[in-house]
């Protein structure tokens, strides 16, 4: 079995061929932070989806009913935004540390790359970003579900992808990858790891983006326990196995 840090990879015991990477993951899902107060700053996790729930389209819940990807407009893209916005804001203008759960569009992420920018964690050699998150005010979160599915399987799904915030369409999903791939986008929440088959289908989905090289191993490291961990985040650590 072979161990993924932030940097490198290293065999860890006599089986090298067994095809396995242990990642050290932050479990800290299973029962997140409350807001903290650490030195100069205060740190908060911020779910979006309590914030957009209270912003619901009565009326596009009806029509889901029977036009099921109309429910990616019961919690619209504009609503999601205009609350994103409003919490980045806040928190540069407060000199407050905010971590928020579950992004799902382009336009956020380009915020957050824009003000990583000007930090200067771009760098031009690797065309990416190399950001120290204990140096930022904003960070966030996808949530795996977000990476899984897109518009288009509304149809086969249904009621089983009627999330908070909602599936976007296809282009949303690759600007999720994008932004994971180029380092802005610091985490990959997974819901808490006691669901079964639910979740068993979120580790095969993570090693098929291994195998298909949609995302780097020591990418997924980095955004199940390293980005998160290198500055705030104190949390319990799991053994999450990953085959390849």
């Amino acid at each position: 079995m072979k161990q993924i840090f932030s940097d490198r990879i290293i065999n860890i015991d006599d089986n090298i061929s067994d095809n396995k990477f242990l990642i050290k993951k932050l479990d800290w899902e299973i029962e997140p932070p409350s807001p903290l107060v650490r030195g100069n700053f205060d740190f908060e996790v911020i779910f979006l989806s309590d914030l957009l729930e209270k912003k619901k389209n009565l009326e596009m819940i009806e029509k889901s009913k029977t036009k099921s990807a109309t429910w990616s407009m019961v919690y619209s893209p504009e609503d999601e935004f205009e609350i994103f916005k409003n919490l980045f804001d806040a928190a540069i203008k407060n000199n407050k540390k905010v971590h928020i759960v579950w992004i799902t569009l382009d336009k956020e992420v380009k915020l957050l790359e824009e003000y990583y920018e000007k930090l200067w964690f771009f760098l031009t050699d690797i065309n990416a970003f190399k950001v120290d998150f204990s140096k930022v005010l904003v960070s966030v979160s996808v949530k795996i579900e977000n990476l899984m599915w897109k518009w288009s399987d509304y149809k086969r799904m249904w009621e089983k992808i009627f999330f908070n915030p909602p599936i976007r369409e296809s282009g949303q999903v690759k600007a999720m990858f994008k932004w994971i791939n180029r380092g802005v986008t610091a985490w990959i929440y997974i819901s808490p790891l006691d669901k079964g088959e639910m979740f068993e289908g979120q580790r095969g989905f993570l090693q098929e983006q291994i195998k298909s090289e949609h995302i780097l191993p020591i990418t997924i490291s980095k955004v199940l326990n390293y980005n998160l961990s290198s500055f705030w985040f104190s949390w319990k650590e799991i053994d999450f196995i990953l085959e390849y």
